[in-house]
């Protein structure tokens, strides 16, 4: 690390527990990660409705050829096939001995998160999310705790009490709950410009879900202010798409910036997370150090204020 710090320093230096360690593959890391894994967020597909559906006409449109759409899913050429690598995708992380496992709700495809002229409604991706996870929940121990994330696209967006409710009833497994993703909820309200108008906003989201909230167990705190992006954005599809631009429209909405605002402990009071995890952008762990200790200052300042609004 250019820190000069081990992982465990690292962690140490900052007083936290530890990690939540991405997992994308179907093979587990060659170096172990177990001593420092709180969490394991799994594998996303971004678009993957139609090719579960079995919508051949519609997947062939999303892919050049039939060679990138069985690469896009791990290998896996139909719905059936899928299942197998995201069961794969879940052995290698449960590996690292995680407490919990994180997986997104949620359905775009590569003209959707561009136009945002969606097909699929709420209802119909948390519908299909819990059929395929209803499909692999067996290779998942009872002691490990699943949390769905939101985010801003179809799905679980955290907007709708009764769409959290409807999929949480079509769960079959205990022991599950919500990744609050704090950035991706603010992504959801375009004219949002300032921290204070953020953390108002997400304070009444929270209360608005009802008892709905009480599912929420853990939080991915950072601020995205990305509303003048998302309106000064024309929703026109490029002539060319590649992963570069796809990067490079979605880190424009979704920003991943340390708050600086104590009023965030507002938010993280009225939840209460058992986890709540620093997820943000960063060049180096130079600059991840110092945007964790920023957003660390705003928590303690808020709490040693006694900030609470409620």
């Amino acid at each position: 690390m250019k820190t000069g710090k081990t992982l465990p320093e690292f962690i140490a230096a900052l007083g936290l527990n530890g990690i939540e360690l991405m997992v994308y593959k179907t093979e587990p890391y060659s170096q172990s990660y177990n001593k420092e894994t709180v969490g394991v967020h799994l594998n996303y597909w971004p678009h993957w409705l139609d090719f579960w559906r079995d919508n051949e006409k519609i997947v062939e449109k999303q892919f050049e050829c039939a060679e990138d759409c069985c690469s896009y899913f791990g290998g896996a050429c139909c719905g059936t096939e899928w299942l197998k690598v995201i069961k794969a995708n879940i052995k290698a992380a449960l590996i690292a001995e995680p407490e919990y496992l994180v997986w997104h709700v949620a359905e775009a495809d590569q003209r959707e998160i561009f136009t945002f002229d969606f097909k699929y409604t709420d209802e119909d991706v948390i519908v299909r999310t819990a059929e395929v996870f209803n499909a692999v929940a067996e290779v998942i121990p009872q002691n490990i705790t699943v949390l769905f994330e939101n985010l801003w696209w179809p799905g679980l967006r955290l907007t709708d009490a009764a769409v959290v409710k409807k999929f949480f009833s079509l769960i079959e497994r205990d022991n599950v709950g919500i990744m609050l993703d704090t950035g991706h909820l603010l992504n959801t309200n375009s004219a949002l410009r300032t921290e204070e108008e953020g953390v108002n906003y997400l304070y009444e989201q929270i209360k608005k879900l009802g008892d709905a909230a009480a599912w929420i167990k853990g939080i991915h705190l950072n601020c995205s202010l990305s509303g003048k992006y998302q309106q000064s954005h024309k929703k026109l599809v490029p002539k060319i798409i590649n992963e570069g631009i796809v990067m490079q429209h979605v880190t424009n909405i979704d920003q991943h910036l340390p708050f600086t605002t104590p009023r965030i402990w507002e938010v993280v009071n009225l939840v209460k997370p058992k986890y709540l995890i620093h997820e943000l952008s960063y060049r180096d762990f130079v600059d991840f150090e110092e945007k964790i200790k920023m957003q660390l200052k705003a928590l303690q300042t808020g709490q040693g204020r006694g900030e609470n609004n409620a």
